[in-house]
């Protein structure tokens, strides 16, 4: 296959969950066809430039600039977006000379396929004159919005979300139906597209992980350590911490007073490094490596309130043989069995409960980790996930093909 494979950003550094799964089926997508990827790039992006053409990619970029979440004017683009009939990051990630470059490629070049990568990212691609188009669905967005108004502070920020979450409904569900078909990250979400927007054409991979990548050779774990990984500027994840924090958090040091808590992941907002005041806890923000931090923890939670699709970093802790505390939402859409693979917790009673009892007990923690990391080497290949998506690919390109000699015999 020829593809045009549409995205906001390059993949490097890969520190968000998008990008990780992304970069897992791209990897290897790359091998097997002949793939465009084309996106924007930032100021500082071009160290990384070399990387994503390392994989086989033929990089086609376009300037932008994001602008900071700190900034009087990402305030500003917000206001303004009460106007608008797109959700914000639907606006945020539309870009008229990116969607120019593509319409320039379909017109130059016999491509076969076109992915657009993530439904933020649509208003870039319908309307494109390609054979097949296939929709890259990483989360269930519209879910998410609706979890923050649900868990959401202050009625100003629910009004706001609960605007946010209506205007991705209508859009999430007009979107979806523009493409050949739409690639999930689990059964779960497949199931929920269907039952709410009533789309026959998704498909699901698996959740993957570079398994050798993720070893924990030279490393020692260090007791009493609990630890957080996942990128900080992202709104479920500051959440989850906050709510770690202020709620579970004094019940673990209540019985182990030596536990520290780290944080880690790229770019913290001003209320997560504030956590730094509570004893105990370090804001490491962004790594260059997240292994180190993973490999000397004693546990690894995952308080998530809010969210979609799954979450990587479960997958990455479990390859590394860690014991997990989650919510249930946390470890939503994976096949993973409770107690088994990680320990699932929905209070705070509940939840400090599990981190005190693995931290209380190494051989529990062998036991887990060590099932955990077995499911990833059995079941969550980097190589599985991106075969089950190069065939849906294909599948979505069998049908616009029948679809187009259905209407060339008419």
């Amino acid at each position: 296959m020829k593809i045009l494979f549409l995205e906001k950003r390059i993949l490097f550094p890969p520190d968000t969950g998008g990008k990780i799964r992304t970069l897992n089926v791209l990897r290897y997508l790359a091998r097997w066809h002949d793939v465009t990827y084309l996106c924007n790039v930032q100021p500082g992006d071009e160290p990384h430039l070399g990387q994503m053409r390392a994989l086989g990619v033929r990089l086609e970029t376009i300037p932008w600039r994001e602008t900071p979440r700190d900034s009087w004017r990402f305030y500003r683009d917000l206001a303004c977006n009460l106007l608008s009939p797109y959700p914000f990051t639907v606006a945020k990630d539309y870009d008229p000379a990116l969607r120019g470059r593509a319409e320039e490629l379909l017109a130059e070049e016999p491509y076969d396929l076109l992915v657009c990568d993530f439904v933020q990212m649509a208003r870039n691609a319908i309307g494109l004159d390609v054979q097949a188009k296939v929709l890259f669905q990483h989360n269930v967005e519209a879910q998410i919005l609706r979890r923050h108004v649900e868990v959401g502070c202050g009625r100003l920020r629910r009004k706001y979300m609960t605007h946010q979450w209506r205007k991705m409904c209508r859009f999430e569900a007009e979107a979806g139906s523009n493409f050949d078909a739409v690639i999930a990250v689990s059964q779960q979400d497949r199931l929920t597209f269907e039952e709410q927007y009533g789309w026959t054409h998704v498909g699901a991979i698996d959740t993957a992980v570079d398994v050798e990548y993720f070893g924990c050779d030279g490393y020692v774990e260090r007791e009493n350590r609990v630890v957080f990984l996942g990128s900080m500027d992202w709104l479920p994840n500051q959440d989850a911490v906050r709510f770690f924090v202020d709620c579970i958090w004094p019940l673990v040091r209540r019985s182990h007073p030596q536990a520290v808590f780290q944080i880690v992941g790229r770019n913290p907002s001003r209320a997560v490094t504030r956590l730094a005041e509570t004893q105990g806890v370090e804001v490491v923000g962004t790594v260059p490596d997240v292994r180190p931090y993973l490999a000397e923890a004693s546990v690894i939670v995952v308080p998530l309130r809010i969210g979609g699709g799954t979450r990587i970093k479960i997958v990455e802790a479990m390859a590394m043989g860690k014991a997990i505390v989650s919510t249930s939402l946390g470890a939503e859409g994976l096949k993973v069995n409770r107690d088994e693979h990680v320990l699932l917790a929905d209070t705070p009673d509940a939840f400090a409960n599990a981190v005190n009892g693995l931290l209380g007990s190494r051989s529990v923690r062998d036991h887990i980790g060590e099932s955990a990391r077995r499911l990833v080497t059995q079941h969550f290949s980097a190589e599985t996930a991106a075969r089950q998506f190069e065939e849906i690919c294909l599948e979505a390109l069998r049908s616009g093909a029948e679809r187009a000699g259905g209407k060339s015999a008419s």
